[in-house]
């Protein structure tokens, strides 16, 4: 058939398939209306200069796409990223829901791929779902990809990015070379592809200045890998049919920016090695493919939100909820009970005392129950207070020797460490063996003090003294501990506000003066307050509030929480800053406190994986289990794919969030991280690898290398944010607890 009437016939069967459905006349541009998303936008399809068919939505709004080529695939005889062949549909039909388009694109000298594309308008959303099919035998392997691009130009500076647990506006706070980083768009080209595995909801969102958004989402996802993706640390180019993931990004082509998704999950300009931390940032594209063979059938489904004009962090929490409803993400049911006593009995059973000196040790290898540090220090990884404060709630619990033996272990922990000089503070903490304090002085990276060390652990000393003195039992000597390190703290704030990063110990010279983590001491400023009635520690709490509120927080960006990765983006930020603003919110009734935990609350949420990532079926070796739910692991910072349950913490934060907000969502984050952080907490007949019951390990990967860690450690904040979660749910509302520990 000749080019004239061939486009004739596509024409007809256009306007026929149409004809019977009450559709709009063609445009003047031969477009043809098809629908209307909520937003207001019309979804078209458009005749393009090569005779076919493209799409696009047309609106006031900046997020307004199009897309000629519709049907994209890229091949492994090429660099990875490069362009393969692109084609629009020969025919379009309407259908109840939407329309279907179908086409074929032919690979030079190879395989045709036939596209078969079910479109459906819903609401704000615009879903496909597509199924590609192999004629003939091509080259190497492929991945065909669905992308939508904008219909003006933008630089990187023009729109925020969301990725969760990766990507939170701009490049700010990223390293460098990170995923997003600004090397990216420093001396790359901008784009951005991430594999869906490395992801807690396979979701990349963009927002314009006009706050208009679009965010593509896999609301399918599947996740199947292979030992040798998974192992892939060199970072080669793979073709395997079993590839099941996607992944998901944005790409400027001629200034404007395309949104979409590949599959298989070819992921650039920036991958990570996946077997270091933090060294493991690589400038290079990771291709994976299908093999292109006769009868082999991709299928995958693909959503597109368009949503109204919102600040950035109403932005992302629409997005970050949509994807939660659509993925539905399942608890798995944990015996909250056993789970309480086997860890806190594991806890209890690595107390060592020597010389008069009680601790825990900060290191132990889980598969052994072996320790492998000799030093005992506060709070981050160590968390020796904060353990002695749950032996201690435990006590209260148990009238047997078993919780008497807990009182004083509890009571020696806290005793020992009160001996350490606090104005300014000589260690973090004491080598066990020698009664030193550590760190030691001698110019060392390592020989520093951190804000944060100090400030989770007296918090937990103050809740501790707090309850002990409800009960008739006073210890007038862990408040005074307490006021030493708060009074000489109070020094050292900064003039703009906020309290410097890190210390030489002994002198309190400053180290690292970035203000960052000064939502950090809230909590301990805050319970000073109230035991004391001094309110110069009040008014500091409020005070360093408002500044880090002001210094980033309330655009939705939490930064600077974990202490090995200073000042990037990370999930501890915020729930830190959760904990800080409901403590004010709850001793002085602002709602602003309230309105602020819920921001925060907003953000260390979309850390939370709510789809399972399977570990590859022929890896007999991964230290998380096959057949085990990846549901509620969380990404710990940005700049890295390691995962972890610290937000197990956060169980009682979300829902206290429920019941002063009334808001349902809360509650269902609440029961996750009750009982999803748990399901890798050896017990009972489910002891997995590990040396007994209540032992964990510290984190994982769910990206290459998919179900290992960097290391196999185990220290003490495992054991605590689990009791911590269970335990401060409990306090708040008896009831509420028992409800969520069943499950229903």
């Amino acid at each position: 058939m000749k080019k004239d009437s061939s486009i004739f016939a596509i024409l007809a069967c256009v306007f026929l398939s149409f004809g019977g459905q009450g559709m709009e006349a063609p445009q003047a541009n031969g477009s043809i209306v098809l629908g209307r998303l909520s937003t207001g936008d019309e979804v078209v399809v458009l005749r393009t200069a090569k005779g076919d068919w493209g799409l696009a939505t047309k609106g006031p709004n900046l997020a307004s796409v199009e897309q000629p080529n519709p049907i994209q695939i890229e091949f492994s005889t090429q660099p990875p990223g490069a362009a393969g062949i692109g084609a629009g549909y020969r025919a379009v039909v309407k259908t109840a829901e939407g329309f279907r388009g179908t086409a074929a694109a032919t690979q030079p000298g190879g395989a045709t791929f036939n596209v078969e594309d079910n479109w459906k308008i819903s609401g704000a959303v615009l879903s496909l779902a597509r199924r590609v099919t192999v004629s003939g035998n091509g080259k190497g392997g492929f991945l065909s990809a669905i992308t939508l691009m904008t219909h003006k130009p933008f630089s990187r500076s023009d729109v925020d990015f969301f990725v969760p647990g990766m990507i939170y506006g701009g490049p700010d706070h990223l390293t460098e070379i990170a995923i997003g980083g600004m090397e990216t768009y420093r001396s790359g080209q901008g784009r951005v592809r991430v594999r869906e595995d490395r992801m807690p909801a396979p979701v990349f969102g963009v927002r314009f200045k006009d706050g208009s958004s679009l965010t593509v989402l896999d609301p399918a996802p599947r996740g199947d890998t292979t030992a040798r993706d998974s192992h892939d640390v060199d970072v080669t180019t793979l073709v395997d049919e079993r590839f099941q993931f996607g992944s998901v990004g944005v790409e400027p082509k001629d200034g404007r920016l395309d949104c979409g998704f590949w599959f298989p999950g070819t992921e650039g300009e920036v991958t990570y090695r996946g077997d270091t931390y933090p060294g493991g940032q690589l400038r290079k594209w990771r291709g994976r493919y299908h093999p292109a063979k006769d009868g082999f059938t991709q299928r995958y489904q693909v959503s597109f939100r368009f949503a109204p004009r919102a600040e950035f962090p109403e932005f992302y929490k629409g997005a970050w909820r949509w994807a939660w409803s659509e993925l539905k993400p399942p608890v798995i049911p944990q015996d909250i009970e056993s789970i309480r006593r086997n860890v806190i009995d594991m806890l209890s059973a690595r107390v060592e005392s020597k010389d008069g000196r009680t601790a825990i040790p900060d290191a132990f290898d889980p598969l052994s129950g072996k320790n492998t540090s000799r030093e005992a220090t506060m709070g981050f990884g160590a968390k020796n207070l904060e353990s002695a404060n749950f032996l201690l709630e435990d006590a209260d619990r148990d009238a047997t020797p078993r919780g008497e033996m807990h009182r004083d272990q509890g009571t020696a922990i806290i005793d020992s460490f009160t001996r350490l000089k606090m104005s300014p503070p000589a260690g973090e903490g004491f080598n066990i063996d020698t009664g030193e304090p550590v760190p030691t002085p001698g110019g060392s990276p390592e020989s520093r003090i951190f804000l944060r060390s100090f400030t989770d652990d007296l918090k937990s000393t103050l809740k501790a003294y707090k309850r002990e003195k409800s009960l008739g039992r006073d210890h007038p000597r862990w408040l005074r501990w307490c006021q030493e390190y708060a009074d000489w703290l109070l020094t050292q704030e900064e003039p703009k506000g906020g309290f410097p990063r890190t210390w030489k110990p002994r002198t309190g010279d400053v180290i690292d003066p970035s203000p960052e983590s000064s939502y950090n001491p809230i909590p301990m400023f805050a319970l000073l307050a109230e035991l004391t009635g001094q309110q110069k520690y009040m008014d500091a709490a409020v005070r360093t509030a408002e500044f880090c509120w002001r210094n980033g927080q309330a655009k939705g960006v939490f930064i600077g929480g974990t202490i090995d990765n200073p000042n990037v983006i990370d999930k501890e930020a915020g729930t830190l800053s959760v904990e800080a603003y409901l403590m004010l919110y709850e001793m002085t009734h602002n709602k602003k406190w309230l309105d602020r935990a819920v921001v925060a609350a907003n953000f260390a949420e979309s850390w939370i994986y709510i789809w399972n990532v399977p570990m590859p079926a022929d890896d007999d070796t991964t230290s998380w289990k096959r057949g085990v739910s990846t549901v509620g692991l969380q990404l710990i910072a940005s700049g890295h794919s390691l995962v972890d349950d610290y937000m197990s913490f956060d169980a009682g934060g979300y829902a206290k969030l429920h019941v002063y907000t009334s808001d349902p969502h809360y509650l269902d984050v609440s029961r996750l991280l009750l009982h999803n952080t748990k399901v890798m907490i050896a017990l009972p007949g489910r002891l997995y690898d590990l040396a007994g019951p209540g032992w964990q390990q510290e984190h994982w990967s769910l990206a290459p290398r998919r179900g290992f860690g960097v290391s196999r450690g185990w220290y003490p904040w495992v054991a605590t944010s689990q009791l911590k979660g269970i335990f401060e749910l409990e306090e708040f509302d008896p009831s509420l607890f028992n409800q969520l520990a069943a499950a229903k």
